[in-house]
């Protein structure tokens, strides 16, 4: 059942107003009619995550301890969807073995994405659903701790931005692997 988790806020580029947003756990048919019906026609170009079917992807994660799913809602629309895996371990030499939060799929609103000639309609949308990830990795007991693969446009932001450690190329998923340690996940939150 969709619960809610947090209320935070997200910047309107626009009006360069802060707007009420809030994060829930668990998608509901509002968030797939969102994505069906906003999402998917606003991809104006195949981008790199248009394919994903996030109601297959949440439906299975129903069935699934280890899964969960998150979404942001701002302005009565899905701003932004995350599927997160409980059941996985550090890479890391100095966290090798331990657990942490990994990232399966995070995706923005295609309103929200910034491209060269202009800027997205909210900003922090990625940030406040690696918070959560991040959020929800101290509440399983695991430091703030997470993993994920990223895309290649995202890479830097997860490098520079966010302050997560880049891997390196991981062949088997044909994309750079990257984490954040306990003591990253406290400077994020200092920032």
């Amino acid at each position: 059942m969709k619960e809610h988790v947090r209320q935070v806020e997200l910047l309107n580029r626009a009006s360069g107003e802060f707007e009420p947003a809030d994060v829930f756990q668990e998608l509901d048919d509002k968030n797939f009619d969102d994505f069906d019906q906003l999402w998917k026609p606003g991809f104006s170009s195949p981008a790199p995550d248009s394919h994903w079917d996030w109601v297959a992807k949440a439906r299975h994660a129903v069935s699934s301890m280890a899964l969960e799913t998150f979404a942001l809602e701002c302005a009565e629309h899905t701003q932004g969807l995350m599927l997160v895996n409980l059941a996985s371990f550090a890479k890391l030499d100095s966290q090798r073995g331990r657990d942490l939060v990994y990232v399966e799929l995070l995706a923005t609103a295609p309103w929200n994405r910034s491209t060269p000639s202009q800027a997205g309609k909210y900003k922090g949308v990625g940030r406040v659903l690696i918070a959560t990830a991040i959020h929800l990795s101290i509440e399983q007991g695991f430091g703030g701790r997470i993993g994920l693969h990223s895309l290649p446009t995202s890479q830097s932001w997860y490098r520079v931005t966010l302050g997560l450690t880049d891997c390196g190329y991981d062949v088997a998923k044909d994309m750079h692997y990257f984490e954040m340690t306990d003591q990253q996940a406290q400077v994020f939150f200092a920032t």
